[in-house]
């Protein structure tokens, strides 16, 4: 639980106070006494001459400003601002690179004060990739993520989007992109001409993850910057959870990752955390995988099908009193041993304004 100290405006009391924030007075007073110090308690119906503060839960004043409606308001006072650089790598037989691409995106993050709302926008990208034919594919990924941003959420008790409040504005940038832009970007008239249920695909995929705002939140926790943002803001709050994901190497195969999370050290200023992942086999079939392997794979790879495993590990350093990340690092993969791997490395770093 996080409190905050709530500055007592002019011509407030108890009663208004408590309704402001949807309390009644005696349950205010005794948040309140129970963490102040005895010469800030507040024994009466009325506020103390001296007090010019008084300690509210942080959710409790997050739930009445955004009751309000009035987020033009908020105050962003806090600005940081980080880069992100992320390698995939797809290899064959543990030697034979198929697909290396480095992306590189720059992102400013606001936060606002005494919330868990923040926004974030992205001011640098760039990439690059081997073999060239894939670099229309990351140019198009890119101009649907931007569509994205600027985006203003704050963060369940889960580490995810618990809403998104210019979710009508992302909604709109799709709309336009959808109707007025897409027939012109080189991909979709590529697919046009030679896979047209994938142009069609594009379309109803983007509508599936823009017209529904569930859907948006589920999609920006995929997007590793916004993945460990939110982890880390939790802290210790944050609790062992399943990670819900498609495979990258089998179609339409559903993977659960049971993660652990732990303190790898700690020090007045800085925590470092450690998130491990096991994937969860329970509703996994072997023989399913080897079906999928023998079909797409064997002919190219000609060895047999081994063992397939997904690997999810994370490592963060948060700032104790902003709770913001300071640096991190993800590895996160897809193997059928000795024969395919699905490789992800992700580093972040905060850095000068």
């Amino acid at each position: 639980m996080k409190i905050i100290k709530y500055k007592i405006e002019k011509g407030e009391n108890l009663r208004s106070i408590a309704e402001k924030f949807n309390m009644d007075v005696e349950a205010l007073k005794k948040f309140h006494n129970s963490n102040s110090g005895f010469s800030s308690m507040i024994f009466s119906d009325k506020l103390p001459i001296h007090l010019d503060t008084i300690f509210i839960k942080q959710n409790t004043f997050e739930e009445a400003l955004i009751k309000k409606g009035n987020m033009e308001s908020l105050n962003f006072e806090e600005v940081v601002r980080y880069r992100c650089e992320q390698l995939n790598i797809s290899r064959v037989n543990n030697e034979i690179i198929t697909l290396s691409a480095n992306t590189f995106h720059e992102f400013l993050v606001k936060k606002a004060k005494n919330t868990s709302i923040f926004n974030v926008e992205i001011t640098d990208f760039g990439f690059s990739v081997e073999p060239a034919v894939y670099e229309s594919g990351f140019l198009f990924a890119q101009k649907l993520e931007k569509l994205k941003l600027p985006i203003t959420f704050n963060i369940s008790e889960e580490a995810f989007m618990k809403e998104i409040f210019n979710y009508d504005q992302i909604k709109n940038r799709w709309k336009k992109f959808r109707d007025f832009e897409l027939q012109n970007t080189e991909l979709y008239k590529q697919l046009i001409s030679q896979a047209p249920k994938q142009a069609e695909d594009i379309i109803a995929t983007g509508d599936k993850e823009f017209l529904n705002k569930e859907n948006l939140g589920k999609m920006m926790d995929k997007n590793l910057f916004f993945h460990l943002f939110m982890k880390s803001f939790l802290g210790d709050r944050l609790k062992n959870y399943q990670l819900q994901q498609f495979s990258q190497i089998f179609p339409n195969i559903d993977l659960t990752t049971d993660v652990v999370k732990s303190l790898v050290r700690e020090d007045d200023r800085s925590a470092t955390y450690r998130l491990v992942g096991t994937l969860n086999r329970e509703n996994l079939s072997e023989e399913t995988l080897k079906n999928f392997y023998d079909t797409i794979y064997k002919s190219s790879l000609r060895f047999n099908y081994t063992t397939f495993d997904f690997i999810y590990r994370i490592t963060y350093t948060i700032d104790k009193e902003t709770e913001l990340i300071q640096d991190g690092k993800a590895s996160i993969a897809e193997k059928i041993k000795n024969n395919f791997e699905v490789i992800t490395e992700y580093n972040i770093k905060k850095v000068e304004l």
